[in-house]
């Protein structure tokens, strides 16, 4: 499926790991939506001033945290879960 094809199909959902450092707190995050959306959620991300990398399942998995787990649901991004370090 070219990626024209996979941008344009409204039903498509993405999912990633991210890595993300802002002056304040170090989360990783775990999202799926539509790829613009991701797009546009990541672009926000660095616009504000945060670090972000892609990470693995593996790094979600094992990266250490002392806040509970935190799920936002909209109506573009199916899922975030957000684990915070400080």
């Amino acid at each position: 499926m070219s990626e024209e094809s996979i941008m344009a199909d409204e039903s498509q959902v993405q999912h990633m790991f991210l890595h993300v450092e802002s002056s304040d707190a170090v989360c990783m995050l775990n999202i799926a939506g539509h790829p613009y959306r991701l797009r546009e959620l990541i672009f926000m991300m660095i616009e504000n001033g945060c670090r972000v990398v892609k990470s693995s399942a593996e790094a979600y998995k094992t990266f250490d945290f002392d806040k509970e787990t935190v799920e936002v649901y909209d109506f573009l991004t199916s899922i975030i879960k957000a684990k915070f370090l400080s």
